[in-house]
């Protein structure tokens, strides 16, 4: 243990001496955390732009109008009054959506004609336009409600016959999970298992590339230590700070960027414990095997993108392909992702999670094998293309 321990104070020493591994570890995942905090803390899309174009100016019309200008989604822009502007607007962002009531719009209602409005709205960004359809229907169905009451008392039916014939069939709403429809229910804490699953890989993986690189790892190979106790000393030191990250990051999510967590605390704690070990690991094998850290570094920016968005955090994995489905259910953030959720945002107990407790323990299992199995073989450092370092000197220069 002892021997542990001391590899792991030389591991400490080096990360607050190295500034750039120190801001890697300590700074970057609380930065991260605050931009996506300060994109998402919103949650929910309100006081949309929009722009009412009234081409029948009547009494009715100006019902529609008020309806629109009452409901909290939409912030109408007075500004725009016509059909022109309304296109100029939507071209350039000044408005989302856009309402046109035609001409004889009046008439033709009293008459019990059929007559529509016109509802456009921008849907080049999908949140944007799922939400904005969304809310116009709710106000035009509200309109439609409240005017066809109007009309059934008008010709002398009573209120409780009016409410029977309104509510002959009816839709009650009833929300689970994520009730309020926050984006960053929906979003946020997979972004953050993401930062700290490609933080914790990057910093790890420099460990062994930068002894090799400066042609110390022999001494790890010629001492009498084991293999995993070497591995243990080099990797405690960023399973911690990972593990801290990991608390601290959920703390903020809910406290600040307002989260839901309803979940069990120690089943999510235990689910960071098994996500930490096994990208901690993950991160020691690849260090093993790299050539550089050059090479390190250049593979996982590219693997990060593909790994979130096939994980289907954002798209159910039910409408991704087969083969890359299979894929994605090879990789960690995957289960993580998907536990999280389950967890925190269904509240769903242990039980009903097995599969991925298993999964992740199996996983772990597996990584730790791959890191503390390694050969004491030396190989000779790779020296392509430039490494990586934040030392005051140079590659190649003495």
């Amino acid at each position: 243990m002892r021997r542990i321990i001391n590899i792991a104070c030389y591991e400490t020493m080096y990360i607050f001496k190295d500034r750039t591994l120190r801001l890697l570890l300590l700074a970057v995942p609380l930065l991260y955390a605050a931009i996506f905090g300060l994109v998402y803390s919103a949650g929910v899309l309100t006081d949309i732009p929009l722009a009412i174009v009234d081409l029948d100016r009547s009494k009715l019309s100006r019902e529609v109008v008020t309806a629109f200008q009452n409901s909290s989604h939409f912030k109408p822009v007075p500004s725009v009054t016509t059909y022109d502007q309304l296109e100029q607007a939507m071209r350039n962002g000044t408005v989302r959506a856009g309402i046109v009531i035609p001409e004889h719009f009046a008439q033709q209602a009293e008459q019990h004609r059929s007559t529509e409005i016109a509802g456009i709205y921008d849907a080049s960004n999908l949140l944007w336009g799922y939400n904005t359809r969304k809310y116009l229907r709710e106000v035009i169905t509200d309109f439609n409600s409240h005017h066809t009451a109007a009309y059934l008392a008008g010709l002398g039916i009573s209120q409780h016959q009016v409410q029977d014939i309104m509510n002959t069939v009816s839709l009650n709403y009833e929300v689970w999970y994520n009730p309020t429809f926050s984006y960053a229910t929906y979003l946020y804490v997979g972004l953050l298992m993401m930062v700290l699953h490609q933080i914790c890989l990057l910093s790890v993986s420099l460990t062994v590339t930068r002894e090799k690189e400066r042609n110390t790892w022999i001494q790890y190979l010629a001492s009498p230590l084991p293999n995993w106790q070497i591995f243990m000393g080099k990797a405690l030191p960023y399973f911690v700070v990972n593990y801290f990250n990991f608390s601290l990051l959920l703390w903020l999510a809910v406290r600040f960027v307002q989260v839901k967590f309803e979940g069990s605390l120690g089943l999510v704690l235990l689910l960071g414990l098994l996500y930490d070990a096994i990208i901690t690991s993950l991160g020691f094998f690849i260090s093993l095997h790299a050539p550089n850290s050059l090479q390190v570094t250049r593979y996982l920016m590219l693997l990060s993108v593909p790994i979130f968005i096939t994980s289907g955090f954002t798209w159910p994995h039910t409408h991704i392909p087969l083969a890359v489905n299979a894929l994605a259910r090879l990789m960690p953030f995957t289960w993580m992702a998907e536990s999280i959720r389950l967890v925190t945002v269904k509240n769903l107990p242990a039980a009903y999670l097995v599969n991925h407790l298993l999964v992740m323990a199996g996983m772990t299992l597996v990584a730790l094998t791959l890191a503390a199995c390694f050969s004491k073989r030396r190989r000779p450092p790779v020296h392509d293309g430039v490494i990586v370092n934040s030392d005051t000197f140079y590659p190649g220069i003495k």
